[in-house]
């Protein structure tokens, strides 16, 4: 599958220090929406990759909640035509923007409690996804 993606843009990111035996959250999402660019005439489908979030993981001090996205081209595709992905296609095209998430978690739990913290996600069915942690 032929793709041109755009940046991955960090919409909110929040994060905030909480007791470790706070409710677990496990809240990861993908959805679709389809993206029309009023600026420039492109050829084929365009989408925008949505990744909402909600997690505190298990026994962690901390929370993060927020909103990264991508715009995806398909350039083989007509712009009214439907777009049919599978579970395996979804997956790969949201990887990069959960893996900023892990990346902003690392980065911000290794300033804020000397140690970064590794987010582990594994997909479930339907659009969710969940997620455990290690430090």
């Amino acid at each position: 599958m032929k793709v041109a993606k755009g940046p991955i843009v960090v919409q909110s990111y929040h994060y905030d220090l909480v007791d470790p035996d706070s409710e677990i959250r496990t809240n990861l999402q993908v959805q679709v929406q389809n993206y029309e660019d009023s600026e420039q005439q492109s050829e084929g489908k365009m989408i925008q990759i949505m990744t909402p979030f909600g997690i505190h993981p298990e026994k962690a001090p901390f929370a993060i909640s927020g909103l990264i996205g991508q715009v995806i081209q398909f350039p083989d595709w007509k712009p009214d035509e439907p777009l049919q992905l599978n579970a395996e296609q979804m997956q790969e095209l949201s990887q990069p923007l959960v893996e900023q998430i892990q990346i902003i978690t690392y980065q911000l739990t290794a300033m804020t409690l000397d140690h970064g913290y590794q987010l582990d996600f594994q997909p479930t069915t339907g659009d969710n996804r969940n997620t455990e942690g290690t430090s």
